[in-house]
């Protein structure tokens, strides 16, 4: 075992829902780690805009095996301890305070990452607060924190979702929303509450696909929202943008469709995020825009890199939400510890806890398909 205040067996970059979630398994474990965090716990889902909703629903049904489906450990509840269905991002963010303090979770924070280095078997995690060692390490930063300003020509003219603190901010007479995945809807549907007038352009047709998936098809609590009374907007499918542009106190918006629309104000831009991963890119192979992963979620470059979060992702099966990727939390801390070799029983005991609540998916064929009904 390491032993040193800046070495660590496991280091996990990241103090949201995948890192802490992560860490929990490795503490019941007794496996010595810590977790690097720039800001705060939860830093993420505090940048939310006030109005922002999660789309999955908090239940508590821990004590019939299943588990809250925001929750990141088997014994804790969102719905339990915020009284809350879909939590806000600040609701959430002090769910994750609550659980990083009952599991008393090694975390330094205002750490900032520089670069990342293995030499001779040990990762070199180069900060603004000195180097850290480890053995292992886990990259479970998000994505919310790297919002993509390159998508299309002049998107640098827009105001991207992820720099709204409240729609009551931004209300105006009009509003162009580019996107129509979640966050496009869920800004053009608290704008059209803030009396906003709102033209919503869809690259694709996304209200007219269906999908038992989530990561594919609008949620069920987007699609309800959508049909509220004070909901109306003009949608614009088949309109991918082709460039923003800002003449005589005018934004132009033109698509690709030779579509052209105009408003005085900022386009809201809700085509997505980066990935987190440009300080360690060099070390996974990529495919597709994605990270390539063994069946342990361990990159098939880098020996002992791993990665937990939304961007993990397995042929067709996306873990881009919390009730999927905490489905590999297990996996990875089980991998490590068998490495660690650490007492069978103990792993054993914590796994059989995460199986038996259903926080553990190792087959991973079980996930595509279709619901029938």
């Amino acid at each position: 075992m390491i032993q040193d205040f800046k070495n660590k067996d496991v280091i996990i970059i990241g103090a949201g829902a995948a890192g802490l979630g992560v860490a929990v398994p490795l503490k019941r474990m007794d496996i010595n780690f810590v977790i690097l965090e720039k800001e705060e716990v939860g830093a993420s889902f505090k940048k939310w805009p006030e109005e922002t909703q999660f789309i999955s629903p908090s239940f508590t049904g821990n004590f019939f095996k299943m588990p809250d489906l925001n929750a990141i450990t088997p014994e804790t509840s969102p719905a339990f301890n915020l009284l809350t269905e879909h939590p806000t991002g600040d609701e959430y963010q002090a769910y994750l305070k609550g659980v990083s303090e009952h599991y008393k979770l090694n975390i330094d924070t205002g750490v900032i990452l520089k670069s990342v280095q293995k030499k001779k078997g040990i990762f070199i995690v180069h900060t603004n607060k000195g180097d850290y060692h480890c053995q292992f390490l886990i990259w479970a930063a998000g994505e919310y924190q790297y919002p993509d300003r390159n998508t299309f020509k002049g998107a640098d003219l827009c105001t991207h979702y992820s720099e709204i603190s409240s729609f009551k901010d931004i209300k105006t007479e009009d509003r162009i929303v580019i996107g129509s995945y979640e966050s496009g809807c869920d800004a053009a549907i608290n704008l059209c509450k803030e009396g906003t007038k709102v033209t919503l352009l869809d690259r694709t047709n996304n209200f007219e696909l269906i999908n038992s998936d989530s990561s594919y098809s609008l949620s069920p609590f987007t699609r309800d929202r959508l049909n509220e009374e004070d909901v109306y907007f003009e949608y614009q499918p088949e309109s991918g943008v082709k460039e923003v542009r800002f003449e005589k106190g005018q934004y132009y918006v033109e698509t690709v469709t030779n579509k052209q629309f105009n408003s005085r104000y900022k386009p809201i831009n809700c085509t997505g995020f980066k990935s987190s991963l440009s300080l360690v890119e060099s070390l996974f192979e990529h495919y597709d825009g994605y990270p390539l992963l063994n069946n342990f979620d361990e990159s098939t470059k880098t020996k002992n890199l791993f990665l937990v979060g939304p961007q993990v992702k397995h042929g067709n099966a996306l873990f881009c939400f919390i009730y999927k990727y905490r489905q590999r939390f297990a996996i990875v801390s089980e991998r490590i510890a068998v490495r660690k070799k650490i007492d069978r029983s103990v792993v054993k005991s914590v796994i059989n806890d995460y199986k038996e609540n259903n926080f553990y998916i190792k087959n991973l064929s079980c996930c595509d398909g279709e619901c029938i009904c």
